[in-house]
């Protein structure tokens, strides 16, 4: 399922996790949370959900078409 951000950036949420495209922010590297990890290119990055997270998702992080 496809869902759309809504928290100020351009991206799109999947059952797998999320990708989102900044406007202004660069970021490279990997980043990991109680809920997902990261991997940072420049304007873009791809979140992966945990198999077991610590805490949920927030319902804030997507809004259905």
């Amino acid at each position: 399922m496809k869902i759309s951000l809504c928290d100020g950036t351009k991206g799109n949420r999947y059952r797998w996790g999320l990708t989102r495209k900044r406007i202004l922010r660069k970021r490279y590297g990997i980043t990991k949370g109680k809920t997902m990890i990261g991997l940072h290119f420049g304007l873009y990055t791809i979140y992966f959900s945990r198999l077991k997270p610590l805490k949920r998702l927030g319902s804030y992080w997507a809004i259905e078409n």
